[in-house]
């Protein structure tokens, strides 16, 4: 059964939507929440199929909140909001009902009376049938309502604006690297005069790791300014309605703070002039796009209408942000069970090679090797410190990483914040739904400093186990 009623809410952090209230295929309820100050109201998005019996009917099941917003198609004639009707057109008993109920429920009718939303293609007689309804604090929120006749469909949109607290998100800093003085970044790292030739023990080790990321991250402060936050403007945008969207702001303090009749009808038409810009302005970005799109470009024109951020729908009954880490977590990375894990064989694997000089301590020449045939531009663990920066430190002091790394294989020291990584999840394309947990897959970004070890390490064990026979000469694959 194909709904005949859809709520959308952009994805944006200081927004949280809970569907609360489902019936049939056409009544609709979603709780819309803040975190500001965790305000919370419901909009009720309804549909009366064909006549205004079904909503009456559902009417008197509903639960409702203290603030809401009621709006839709209600399908429904009455003197409340259609203005006096001639007397050939009867009331019917579900129109008188749904009247009384919302009268009953302090319900405040946000349409402005006679004004016809629906006009009949078979030049019938225009009606107000599509309408919105406001109830407790959500009242005082609504700015302006604008009705848009100017539509492809027989029925008018409603524009509603509420004044709703929001909180940015919480971003991290990030650098210019173009801009970084690598040159007064190589001068720090000299100035230090760190000396990891002479570290005993693992608990050394472990302090001498934290110590160098400690002066990389004083170092990238010192030399890599923060980039300047910006706002990025959409490309169809155009200075013309930059000077519209300033008017309606303007317009719409004057009728927040004043409204009268006047101050309320031009918010409306600015609003209303404000829409039929935008998509005047799309149209013809488009347009131009396509025009200029060649047969090499066109697949890039294409991709880039396609970019668009889709957020993460409930899972299992969970739509917060931590509800939905948690429903991840659990199906995605369970909980492993060492105690059930049975031990390797004592004769698994003999081998008579001599591999001790694959245990000798790393060579700045490794070193160098391993760093250049990283994959740079890839993104960072949850220390921060990239591949490039690796290199300038050790380029700056060539004898720091291989002293520290010697040490870290010789006392078998990891460090714990190269263990940790932050999971990103990403959607698997081709899924029929993306409800289900187990349609995503999550990627661990480790520390690029405990993986410029891992490859150091992996190499010499690549030639380990050819030496010893563990892999066939003609492998091509894990050298």
């Amino acid at each position: 059964m194909q709904p005949k009623c859809v709520t959308y809410v952009r994805h944006t952090p200081s927004l949280t939507a809970t569907t609360v209230f489902a019936a049939q295929d056409s009544f609709l309820g979603t709780t819309i929440t803040t975190p500001h100050d965790q305000k919370t109201f419901t909009l009720f998005n309804f549909y009366s199929p064909g006549r205004a019996e079904p909503l009456a009917a559902i009417l008197p099941t509903i639960n409702l909140p203290a603030d809401c917003l009621l709006m839709g198609d209600l399908n429904a004639h009455q003197p409340w909001w259609q203005g006096p009707l001639p007397q050939t057109i009867r009331i019917s008993a579900a129109s008188h009902t749904i009247a009384n109920w919302l009268e009953d429920n302090n319900f405040c009718l946000q349409n402005k009376p006679a004004i016809p939303t629906h006009h009949p293609r078979n030049g019938g007689r225009p009606s107000t049938i599509d309408l919105c309804f406001s109830r407790g604090s959500t009242t005082q929120s609504i700015l302006t309502l604008a009705v848009d006749h100017e539509t492809t469909s027989d029925h008018s949109a409603i524009t509603v604006c509420l004044s709703l607290p929001t909180a940015s998100a919480p971003t991290t800093p990030r650098r210019c690297w173009r801009k970084a003085n690598w040159g007064t970044f190589n001068s720090r790292i000299e100035a230090a005069k760190m000396d990891l030739s002479q570290l005993q023990g693992a608990d050394d080790t472990l302090r001498a790791v934290a110590n160098v990321t400690a002066l990389i991250h004083q170092a990238v402060r010192e030399t890599v300014p923060l980039r300047t936050t910006r706002k990025t403007e959409a490309p169809w945008w155009t200075h013309s309605l930059t000077l519209t969207r300033q008017s309606v702001n303007r317009a719409d303090r004057r009728a927040r703070l004043h409204p009268t009749e006047a101050n309320l009808k031009d918010s409306q038409y600015k609003r209303h002039k404000w829409s039929i810009m935008v998509r005047s302005a799309k149209t013809a970005y488009r347009i131009h796009q396509l025009e200029a799109t060649s047969t090499r470009t066109v697949w890039k024109t294409i991709q880039h209408h396609n970019t668009h951020h889709k957020p993460i729908p409930p899972l299992q009954g969970r739509s917060d942000f931590k509800g939905k880490c948690a429903v991840l977590r659990n199906t995605l990375i369970p909980t492993v069970n060492m105690e059930q894990r049975m031990p390797l064989p004592a004769n698994l694997l003999t081998s008579k090679k001599d591999i001790r000089h694959h245990t000798r301590p790393v060579t700045a020449s490794e070193t160098h090797l391993a760093i250049t045939r990283l994959k740079y531009g890839t993104s960072v663990g949850p220390d921060d410190i990239t591949y490039t920066t690796l290199r300038r430190f050790h380029e700056a002091a060539p004898h720091l990483l291989p002293h520290l790394f010697t040490a870290c294989l010789r006392y078998a020291a990891h460090p714990p914040e190269w263990k940790t990584a932050n999971c990103v999840v990403i959607p698997k394309p081709g899924k029929k739904s993306y409800s289900h947990p187990k349609s995503y897959r999550p990627i661990s970004l480790l520390s690029c400093f405990g993986k410029l070890l891992e490859s150091i390490v992996a190499k010499r064990l690549s030639h380990a186990a050819l030496i010893c026979g563990a892999t066939h000469p003609s492998q091509m694959g894990a050298q």
